[in-house]
């Protein structure tokens, strides 16, 4: 009850008042989003919960409560003051997004099946609170000014987190470094989709600040290495090599080649000093027991489906996976194939694979919905690539479409993007990419309108002519 009583203020009644306050306040708006970008991080010099949840269960599920996450506050009062002072250029659906909001819906329809309603409530609650980010952000950016400066946010806390890292690998000894994120693979996955946007930036045309987004970037990679995460350290180097191949491929500059003969300088000497790590971490003996449990649990998920073709209902997979439901039956027989005892109280984990989850989950039209979404975006990325391929904005764009499609492939195995941190930082994006389309359809219209004029001048011309 406490709870309540404190997040109904927080949440409903000090937003408007403080958004209304910074309206015409530029740099209070700006110290808001500095503190949105941090806080994606999810703590200082360690994991914290930069929340309050309420009914917290203890159950295996990717919303365990009704949580409610201190990162929407500043979101809220940045939604306002954009309410206030720009009530006419406000878009509570930035271009494309609205796909987002129908996979929600979407999944939502999956409460009929559920077991446990509830839980489907608790999934769509911090899923909607979210998409708060990339309201706030797609608001607050009107010019290529306000989008440099949301990097250069980031920069900086990519910089702390770099801190953090060599904390733990040199002072505490930790073996897979997690920073201040649940796991290792979270923070590598988080590290990776920022950190090619840097290489994007980095590679496009001569910036004040390409060189330190450069810097920031090698600090990306070096807290990659320090996670041992095999699927991120892959992905990490594969976008870098499409960053670079497309980058080469647009114009061969002497900074591109530069850029290129020094990263892999780098790399080789940081590979050269982590080589028996890497190697001993790709030939764990656990890994063949991992991918076991990977299949077992998407072989889970394909079954029901099939039974539910609506989905067993959001945020209930770890209900239907245990006794006394029959779908995580064949995980119980494998177990006492291996000699191993069976506890129907034990608690199985839920699928890895983001994909099979919402399969599961929310059946065949949430995961097409969700899918779509993600092309349409990367569609969106290749487009402002292309588009401003001259400017700083082409840059950026190939970095996040590179950035997006590694830990797109990454989600097969991780579930990273319903993690709150991988997720904020994921509308982060989704919003910069979302205002560059809108940049890109503007000047579309430019154009238009300009051939146009200088077709109807030369008309006239040739008329009087």
């Amino acid at each position: 009850m406490l709870k309540a009583i404190l997040l109904f203020p927080a949440y409903v009644v000090f937003p408007p008042i403080a958004g209304f306050l910074i309206k015409d306040w530029r740099t209070g708006q700006r110290i808001l989003i500095g503190i949105i970008c941090f806080m994606t991080i999810g703590g200082i010099m360690s994991i914290a919960e930069w929340s309050l949840t309420m009914r917290p269960f203890l159950y295996r599920s990717h919303a365990r409560g009704y949580h409610f996450y201190f990162i929407v506050l500043p979101a809220l009062v940045l939604i306002w003051s954009q309410v206030f002072a720009r009530k006419k250029e406000f878009k509570l659906v930035p271009p494309g997004f609205w796909v987002f909001y129908v996979f929600c819906v979407s999944a939502c329809v999956s409460i009929i099946n559920a077991q446990w309603p509830t839980y489907v409530v608790m999934a769509a609650l911090k899923t909607l609170q979210m998409t708060t980010i990339v309201i706030a952000f797609y608001n607050f950016i009107r010019t290529d000014k306000d989008l440099k400066y949301v990097l250069n946010c980031m920069a900086w806390v990519m910089c702390w987190q770099f801190v953090v890292v060599l904390k733990m690998k040199y002072i505490d000894h930790i073996h897979q470094v997690p920073g201040t994120f649940e796991h290792q693979n979270a923070l590598s996955t988080f590290t990776t989709m920022i950190g090619l946007c840097f290489l994007g930036i980095g590679l496009g045309p001569k910036e004040d600040k390409a060189n330190w987004f450069l810097l920031v970037y090698i600090f990306c990679a070096y807290i990659v290495l320090a996670t041992l995460s095999r699927g991120s350290l892959a992905t990490f180097a594969m976008g870098s090599m499409l960053v670079v191949g497309v980058s080469l491929i647009d114009n061969v500059t002497k900074r591109r080649i530069a850029v290129l003969v020094g990263l892999c300088v780098v790399g080789l000497i940081g590979i050269a000093f982590t080589m028996d790590t890497i190697m001993a971490r790709f030939n764990d003996q656990y890994n063949a027991e991992s991918k076991n449990t990977r299949d077992m649990l998407n072989q889970a998920s394909r079954m029901m489906v099939r039974d539910y073709p609506l989905g067993v209902g959001w945020n209930n997979y770890g209900r239907m996976l245990n006794h006394p439901n029959h779908y995580g039956d064949h995980i119980d027989d494998w177990q006492r194939k291996w000699g191993n005892p069976v506890d129907p109280s034990y608690q199985k984990g839920i699928s890895e694979s983001l994909y099979y989850l919402i399969l599961a989950e929310n059946g065949y039209l949430s995961l097409a919905l969700y899918v779509g979404f993600m092309c349409l975006f990367l569609w969106y990325n290749a487009y402002g690539a292309l588009t401003f391929r001259t400017d700083f904005l082409g840059g950026f764009s190939l970095g996040m479409f590179a950035g997006c499609i590694a830990i797109y492939a990454q989600s097969t195995l991780e579930r990273v993007l319903t993690q709150p941190r991988n997720m904020s930082l994921w509308f982060i994006l989704i919003a910069a990419a979302a205002r560059i389309e809108y940049w890109r359809r503007q000047e579309n219209k430019w154009r238009k309108k300009k051939s146009k004029e200088n077709k109807r001048k030369a008309q006239e011309e040739f008329v009087s002519a």
